[in-house]
């Protein structure tokens, strides 16, 4: 069902996420503890945590370490049309350009993952 709107609101019969409908409700993002060398991407969508949140992250063994987040840090990087054709790289499709390529200013950009950088919680 899709949120209560105002009657002379033009987008009143737009479902709702849950009618399928809107934008998604997460996303994957990169969880980034730099003070222990490590970070890890999420393997599914996720609501983004907001700055002064608290994470809990449980280990393979059960402990439970917190941490709160410090800073998000959204990245863009070149679409498909702005990078060489895979056909034409050395090592595979997820390979980055390397030897000569010019500099330019790119005309089509997609999402990457945003990184959510954490440090020690309470």
């Amino acid at each position: 069902m899709s949120s209560p709107t105002p009657p002379d609101d033009p987008l009143s019969d737009v479902p709702g996420p849950e009618e399928g409908g809107g934008p998604p409700i997460g996303t994957p993002w990169t969880l980034v503890v730099e003070a222990e060398g490590w970070s890890a991407d999420l393997e599914h969508a996720a609501p983004i945590p907001r700055i002064g949140e608290t994470i809990e992250y449980i280990t393979e063994t059960g402990d439970r370490r917190s941490y709160r987040v410090a800073r998000i840090v959204h990245t863009v990087q070149g679409s498909a049309t702005e990078r060489p054709p895979v056909r034409s790289e050395a090592s595979g499709p997820n390979s980055t350009v390397s030897g000569d390529h010019p500099d330019h200013v790119p005309t089509g950009l997609r999402a990457g993952l945003p990184r959510v950088h954490v440090v020690a919680g309470d």
